[in-house]
């Protein structure tokens, strides 16, 4: 039996990444209305924004956001634009506390390689940074990220990692908001490692935190099941 919930969702993908990265999940679920922005279409923060009131304003009631990685970030910023449309937040993969210094130089340089057209490919080194070893030896999940990267390309990946850097600290606004908040990590997350995620939760009064254990960022593909599940005891 699917899991049922009534209130619409509204879904946000991660850097470089589409609908693929939500598919596995939307399995588990019985959604009655679902919608999904598709930032892969975007070439600039304000377009991401502009997709994202677009997706809001199709619906009259209030609504769930859940966004994934970058699209955790996406989906913070909308529902703080649009807090009286906002059913819950929901933030898989994404710590709201921003970019470190390093974070922001490591993706400066990786700019200058695409414009320099360096070649940027999802290598082992790349991979074993989303996934963890046991998940890496899965082939079926490796290749829905290498195929999200083959068909969206550099000029995407670019267009995502410029328009979101840098990337302020939204913790104190979220705290100070009125709609619930949700946290979902991966235990062994190196892109949004889950302590500093738990250690915020702890002083957010509206928000809750949940961990999936032994899977890294790319929960969504390799325990979409888990997710889910999560998802239906929040959101339903």
């Amino acid at each position: 039996m699917m899991l049922e919930i009534t209130t619409p969702i509204i879904f946000f993908p991660g850097t470089l990444c589409d609908e693929r990265i939500w598919i596995p999940v939307w399995k588990q679920l019985n959604i009655a209305q679902r919608s999904y922005v598709p930032l892969q279409w975007a070439d600039t923060l304000e377009q991401m924004q502009a997709l994202s009131a677009d997706r809001i304003n199709s619906f009259e009631q209030k609504v769930h956001l859940v966004g994934f990685s970058m699209g955790g970030y996406i989906a913070a910023l909308t529902a703080l634009q649009y807090p009286d449309k906002i059913a819950s937040l929901t933030l898989v993969g994404y710590c709201p506390n921003g970019l470190s210094e390093q974070e922001v130089q490591q993706r400066q340089m990786l700019v200058k390689m695409i414009d320099a057209k360096k070649p940027v490919t999802m290598n082992q080194a790349r991979l074993a940074r989303f996934f963890t070893q046991l998940e890496m030896q899965n082939a079926d999940l490796v290749n829905i990220v290498k195929e999200m990267e083959s068909d969206l390309g550099p000029s995407v990946l670019k267009a995502h990692v410029q328009s979101t850097t840098p990337r302020p600290d939204l913790s104190a606004r979220l705290k100070s908001s009125n709609f619930p908040l949700h946290f979902i990590a991966g235990e062994l997350d190196q892109i949004a490692p889950a302590k500093p995620i738990q250690e915020l939760t702890s002083r957010i009064a509206t928000a809750d935190y949940s961990q999936i254990d032994g899977t890294g960022h790319m929960m969504l593909l390799a325990q979409p099941k888990a997710v889910a599940d999560q998802l239906y005891k929040r959101l339903s």
